[in-house]
């Protein structure tokens, strides 16, 4: 039985319950505050095991807050609008994800064309039982996803590192932004310089234009808010003057 054949039980299963299915299969949904993603597919080894009429389902789970992209990109793109669109958000543009670990799922299913549908609505079933005791764990430990994100921020110091931004608590943010399983560190923007501004920024920095990773724009927006430094478009392209980073 085909990948194809079910993404398309998949969208029509996925429709019915108001979620939006891609043709990368990618289910997602949209319920403020947060956004739900997830990737699923056949195992691509042992997609479906006849003697035991299963099926092996590949799940990548993921959920953020919707207002994280907007806060990362308008910290490495100050100025430049973007409309967070659910499929935008699917596509992970900003990849503000509270990532799971990848999940193998055997789900019964007889290998036919017509049992594809209950397959689908196993796979959804399951996902909603995932998401249900996901956020009932979070209630009991943590009492916010904040507080599980910073709980976590040595997994994930991206997202910890936002809630410090969004508490106004730089100087956190900053050490998040530092640990070792920092994302995003070769996730760059290419730029080009046309203004006096970034022309003395360059000179002072005795750098050449290069592309600047979205991680060094993040941690350089936390050391500018702790010295009360405007965050524009030149300081996001080129970094912070010497005596700006020393907060002289």
């Amino acid at each position: 039985m085909g990948k194809d054949m079910l993404y398309e039980a998949m969208k029509v299963v996925a429709k019915q319950r108001k979620i939006k299915a891609s043709p990368q299969h990618d289910l997602y949904k949209k319920d403020e505050p947060y956004f739900y993603c997830v990737f699923y597919a056949f195992d691509s080894f042992r997609p479906y095991e006849k003697e035991t009429e299963l099926a092996n389902i590949i799940l990548d789970i993921a959920v953020k807050y919707c207002r994280f992209d907007e806060l990362r990109w308008g910290i490495i793109q100050p100025g430049n609008d973007l409309k967070f669109t659910d499929k935008a958000r699917a596509n992970s543009i900003a990849a503000c994800n509270a990532a799971f670990p990848r999940k193998k799922v055997c789900f019964k299913y007889d290998g036919s064309e017509n049992g594809l549908s209950q397959l689908c609505e196993d796979i959804l079933d399951y996902l909603e039982k995932f998401y249900r005791d996901f956020f009932e764990s979070i209630d009991r430990d943590y009492g916010t996803l904040e507080e599980y994100y910073i709980a976590n921020k040595e997994e994930n110091p991206l997202l910890a590192g936002l809630v410090y931004i969004e508490r106004g608590q730089f100087q956190n943010a900053e050490k998040c932004f530092r640990l070792p399983n920092m994302s995003c560190k070769n996730s760059t923007t290419s730029i080009s310089p046309v203004t006096e501004e970034q022309r003395a920024r360059i000179s002072a920095s005795c750098e050449r234009p290069r592309s600047r990773s979205d991680y060094e724009r993040l941690l350089d927006y936390t050391i500018a808010m702790q010295y009360g430094i405007k965050w524009t478009k030149e300081t996001a392209d080129y970094g912070l003057l010497p005596e700006e980073r020393h907060g002289r």
